[in-house]
């Protein structure tokens, strides 16, 4: 995720949004979508536009299954915002996987590897 300069306004209907997107979410039942964790959504200032950051467990193929569950339901999610949250804008919805966790992993392992032998913790 972006860290821009974001407005106390833009916050907070970024996190309405990933509230109202991670209920809508769970609402489906589908078994795509279980593991699907939303970790953070940036709408544009106009919020015409809105990326949502998500994480999924498992390998490339899983993601791609449960990104392609997300793009199925997003009209229903969109619909679900308009509903809710009364914007003069419905943000269309941009699914994005958040992979932060698993280069924090990967720089943890790396470290790991390089840390010199009489280095004890």
């Amino acid at each position: 995720m972006t860290r821009k300069r974001r407005t106390q306004r833009l916050r907070r209907v970024d996190e309405t949004l990933r509230q109202v997107i991670s209920d809508s979410i769970l609402a489906y039942g589908d078994r795509q979508l279980e593991t699907v964790v939303v970790t953070g959504v940036e709408a544009s200032s106009d919020t015409a536009v809105a990326d949502v950051y998500v994480q999924v467990p498992g390998n490339e193929a899983r993601r791609q299954k449960s990104l392609a569950a997300l793009e199925r339901v997003r009209p229903a999610i969109q619909a679900r915002i308009n509903d809710e949250m009364h914007l003069r804008l419905t943000p269309v919805l941009r699914f994005r996987v958040d992979d932060t966790l698993e280069q924090g992993l990967r720089i943890e392992q790396l470290l790991q590897q390089h840390k010199p032998a009489g280095d004890e913790e």
